[in-house]
């Protein structure tokens, strides 16, 4: 009995100190940032909603009842100040002291440890130099004929699709994963995994079901804690699904490392013209077998880390992308003519729309780069990042307190009005150099920016051209019959999406709960 009465008053304790410093803090912060007010304990958090797209709606209507200027949101007792404006934006990812990932970051520790997007400090500077040389020009090119060959086998299961569906709309967002995950597991690791052709791997499943688990946390107050975590069935779910990972990774590392010891391996020269035909592909994974650190090789664990990350960030995010850029110009024909005419100049012989585009092509096709900014402006794949003030911090005029999580809203960046005219429409002629002439650089970041940039935008941007080039030569692409939904409705948080509409929400990357239906014709 005296023990329960103990944990009782230790309990409204904690509770009173608790409700002092979040007082003292909200004091602060709501005399230098608007927001919703927030209730005891929970925050704001209940005033999201309980659905995931709900979530989405109503940071939307936030974003734009405060005139997408810079906000203070409350995740239960911890402040998020979502910044917005352009100068802050720019002061922020421009510095090197305000780099530190920690909430909601920590959620993926389990998964991605000390990898690059989780990492700090010493250790992720070590990892950012170790890794960089994978993304180097001739090694892309070197990706660019699986992503070729990918692609190609991407196309016949999309005239499968078509044919089957009989003029009729379908799901591009479910195929497109498997086209992105047979990309990324083949040059992260050098294996074929065959998800085009409907072949399961234990790999994509885990995959799948790890960000699930993670979305499902960063939304709830209680499952953001260890301890409370780990009495749900999500955590078995998390640990069954590393499980998987680390064995089947293991088992690819170690045959990855036969094959680079059977084939005399040595990694090549930046300023080799072409990799020697006898070595095996470079794979990311060739990079991390060979690197070294102090001397000494990666160990197990950070090569899972690094190789992880490279998965989720590579496979997910282009994912997103590339779906988003089908629906954009499904509902944009007079975009789509435009691409389609710069693709047919390209490819005018009679073989054209079968060949696959060479590195140099691609660099050429500058409107198709116009309508995938363009897409990513309005549907980054990535709608939120953050960093944690280690120590009290000024930023430009706001002062923050320690501890503090600061939010870049990449979705509401995009959006904002007074950035972009008519920002809701879709206008890939925005981005082009004469229209950018007085722009903020900061106004549109979807790959971030400054020292914490994306490594991978460069693999990102080759696999977006590859895929929409092949995509536009041999379909009209056209909106499914029953949308009416205009890209205004997709972001409004009054409306209410119909048959075959979008319904956005943030798994961790932007996808649509009810898919992206689309028609495809054959040119």
């Amino acid at each position: 009995m005296l023990y329960v009465v103990a944990l009782g008053v230790a309990a409204v304790l904690c509770y009173i100190l608790l409700a002092r410093r979040n007082a003292r803090l909200y004091q602060l912060l709501s005399g230098q940032f608007p927001g919703p007010r927030p209730f005891p304990i929970v925050g704001n958090l209940l005033q999201l909603g309980f659905t995931p797209d709900a979530y989405l709606r109503t940071l939307l209507k936030w974003f734009k009842q405060y005139n997408y200027k810079n906000i203070c949101l409350w995740a239960g007792p911890l402040p998020y100040i979502m910044f917005v404006e352009n100068n802050y934006v720019e002061h922020i990812l421009s510095s090197t002291a305000l780099t530190y990932k920690y909430e909601p970051y920590n959620l993926l520790y389990p998964w991605l440890g000390s990898g690059l997007l989780t990492g700090n400090g010493h250790q992720w500077a070590v990892r950012r130099k170790l890794i960089t040389p994978s993304f180097h020009f001739r090694i892309l090119r070197d990706f660019l004929h699986i992503m070729n060959e990918t692609s190609g086998r991407f196309m016949k299961l999309l005239e499968h699709e078509s044919e089957a569906a009989q003029g009729a709309a379908f799901d591009v967002q479910a195929l497109v994963n498997r086209n992105t995950i047979d990309v990324i597991c083949e040059t992260a690791m050098g294996t074929r995994v065959n998800s085009i052709e409907g072949r399961p791997s234990p790999i994509v499943g885990a995959i799948d079901s790890l960000c699930h688990i993670i979305s499902e946390r960063v939304f709830s107050l209680f499952k953001r804690s260890d301890s409370f975590f780990k009495c749900t069935r999500l955590y078995k779910q998390q640990q069954q699904a590393l499980m998987t990972l680390r064995t089947e990774f293991a088992q690819i590392i170690e045959q990855r490392r036969r094959l680079l010891q059977a084939a005399s391996y040595e990694a090549p020269q930046l300023d080799d013209d072409l990799l020697d035909a006898k070595r095996p592909k470079m794979a990311f994974l060739d990079n991390l077998l060979t690197a070294e650190v102090d001397g000494k090789p990666l160990t197990f664990e950070e090569i899972f880390e690094e190789v992880s990350t490279f998965m989720f960030e590579g496979h997910d995010t282009t994912a997103s992308a590339i779906t988003f850029a089908i629906w954009c110009l499904a509902w944009s024909p007079d975009a789509q003519q435009r691409a389609y005419e710069e693709q047919a100049r390209m490819y005018a012989t009679a073989d054209g729309r079968e060949r696959d585009p060479t590195h140099q092509e691609l660099q050429d096709m500058k409107y198709l780069d116009l309508v995938i900014k363009e897409t990513l402006r309005l549907f980054p794949s990535v709608p939120f990042i953050f960093r944690t003030m280690r120590e009290a911090t000024t930023i430009l005029d706001k002062h923050l307190p320690k501890d503090t999580t600061i939010g870049l809203p990449i979705l509401a960046i995009g959006h904002c009005p007074h950035s972009f005219e008519a920002p809701y429409e879709f206008r890939p002629e925005r981005f082009e150099a004469a229209e950018r002439t007085k722009a903020n650089a900061f106004d549109n970041v979807p790959f971030s920016a400054g020292p914490r940039n994306c490594i991978g935008q460069k693999f990102a941007l080759l696999e977006l051209k590859v895929t929409l080039s092949k995509l536009l030569r041999r379909f009209h692409i056209l909106p499914a019959p029953l949308a009416k939904q205009t890209i205004a409705q997709v972001f409004d948080h009054t409306y209410m999406p119909g048959p075959q509409e979008l319904r956005l929400h943030l798994p961790i990357t932007l996808k649509s709960l009810s898919g992206v239906p689309v028609r495809l014709q054959r040119r």
